[in-house]
């Protein structure tokens, strides 16, 4: 566990200097609307960040610091399952490799779903494999509950059932263990901890359970290349350390032990779904990242035992591997933060202070009941000024134009705000031309309010025009017409 004091400092640095991304914005509103569920996610995140708010406030840090004890939690288990099935120089690997993934970790102390998942996903396959490896076969019941949390957190959790259930069906050793009651209690146990979720949804019309299936399936376009997935899954993930994954992976395929065929067994599923997915629809970078998880213990494993060149080449370059990977994760930090030139930049982080100032100064021309509205890439506009603004009960999203805004559509009645005048914040030039026509069905008149631009990525190598915002003054706004039925 030295290894993981270690790098504490450095965790902690990068969730207190990266601001916060577009979708950590997004979720700081879920924290300040509490609630047991929401349209495009369960409430785990929300209820953390809301948690580390009443501690550090509404600051990068106050929305990472539990998603960052989730991180180090994963960690603590990841180690706790290398130690058992390969000793302690595969533990402390663990340790080391899961920390210096530069997505993983990130994310994994950020105020994504994902920092939960990992956490109760290591988590069940630790009290899985405890229970039907003769430890204690009470050990399902908490499994359960891991997994029901691990469900809290992300739906994508569900899929350790074929995981588990697949591995014991398959293994000599441990296939008595469908013939006792204790795995049916354990899924039991998860749909009770999961049962706010189902609560939720029945309230709403199962509006989040239908847009995680058909919603994602009507978005699939074709066209979309199943190399590029394997690409970008063996990059993101692993970055420094792909060809040590890679020989891991081929061990755990061709192993008989029965510690590796679980590891593989909470891989598969997951891993493989999304790969048919990437043939129907671009996936998203962290939708597969759950079942690497047990890949990190058998990359540790190999090296702990020393199995073969490439485990060994890493075994003894473990100081320039922690520096070189040290310097990416500091630099990548601070490109975040601040920009560095000669890169191409990323949208999500810039230029909202500057934006939100711009809001509020025009908002002083306007009566107290007006309000604020956001307006551009999904929720990314509507979440980041609420966020920037401390102020998420008054910023409002594109249902207000009768356009989708996905969990925003449940935190505002278009009628009640009826009359009242409104702050317009579209982000990028060709949106606010878009918008433009709803606007002005939307209110009585629409006048300009000024323009901001956030010089980002002006480099000589990476010439990239600078982000444009426009700013509107919308006076009496008309609610868009309710849907006919049935259309």
């Amino acid at each position: 566990m030295l290894w993981l004091l270690a790098f504490l400092p450095l965790r902690i640095a990068l969730a207190a200097v990266v601001p916060l991304l577009p979708e950590e914005a997004y979720h700081w509103n879920f924290a300040r609307h509490p609630d047991l569920g929401y349209y495009d996610h369960p409430p785990m995140i929300a209820w953390a960040i809301a948690a580390g708010r009443l501690v550090l406030g509404d600051t990068p840090l106050g929305v990472r610091v539990v998603p960052l004890l989730f991180s180090l939690g994963t960690s603590v288990v990841l180690a706790r399952l290398a130690r058992r099935f390969y000793g302690d120089t595969a533990a402390t690997w663990t340790v080391i490799l899961f920390t210096l993934a530069p997505v993983p970790l990130l994310v994994s102390e950020s105020g994504f779903p994902d920092s939960p998942l990992l956490f109760f996903w290591t988590l069940t396959m630790s009290l899985v494999w405890d229970a039907i490896s003769g430890a204690d076969p009470r050990r399902w019941i908490a499994a359960g509950a891991a997994l029901g949390a691990a469900m809290l957190s992300k739906y994508t959790a569900i899929l350790l059932v074929p995981s588990v259930f697949g591995y014991l069906l398959l293994s000599r050793s441990h296939r008595r263990q469908l013939l006792t009651p204790w795995p049916y209690l354990a899924g039991i146990v998860a749909l009770v901890v999961f049962s706010p979720v189902v609560y939720w949804n029945w309230k709403h019309e199962w509006a989040s359970f239908l847009f995680q299936s058909q919603g994602r399936m009507k978005e699939s376009r074709g066209g979309f290349s199943l190399g590029a997935y394997l690409r970008a899954q063996a990059l993101a993930p692993f970055a420094l350390t792909a060809p040590l994954a890679g020989v891991a992976l081929w061990r755990l395929f061709r192993s008989t032990r029965p510690e590796e065929i679980f590891l593989r067994a909470c891989f598969v599923p997951m891993f493989l779904l999304f790969a048919v997915v990437s043939c129907l629809r671009p996936p998203h970078l962290l939708w597969p990242l759950a079942s690497y998880m047990g890949v990190f213990v058998a990359m540790a494993g190999m090296i702990g035992e020393g199995d073969g060149k490439i485990a060994r080449f890493y075994a003894g370059k473990r100081s320039a591997l922690v520096a070189v990977s040290g310097v990416i994760l500091l630099g990548g930090a601070a490109h975040l933060a601040w920009f560095l030139p000669y890169f191409s930049p990323l949208q999500g982080p810039y230029g909202w202070k500057e934006v939100a100032e711009a809001a509020r100064s025009t908002r002083t021309q306007l009566p107290e009941s007006a309000f604020f509205l956001g307006l551009g890439r999904k929720y990314t506009c509507t979440s980041q000024l609420a966020y920037q603004l401390r102020l998420p009960y008054d910023v409002h999203g594109a249902n207000l134009i009768g356009e989708k805004a996905l969990q925003y559509a449940y935190w505002s009645d278009p009628r009640q705000l009826q009359g009242r005048d409104a702050v317009v914040v579209v982000e990028g030039e060709i949106r606010a031309k878009e918008n433009l026509d709803e606007l002005q069905r939307g209110f009585d008149t629409v006048q300009p309010a000024g323009e901001i631009l956030v010089p980002v990525g002006r480099s000589t190598l990476y010439p990239s025009p600078p982000l444009k915002f426009q700013l509107y003054i919308g006076r009496g706004y008309r609610p868009p017409p309710p849907p006919v039925p049935g259309k």
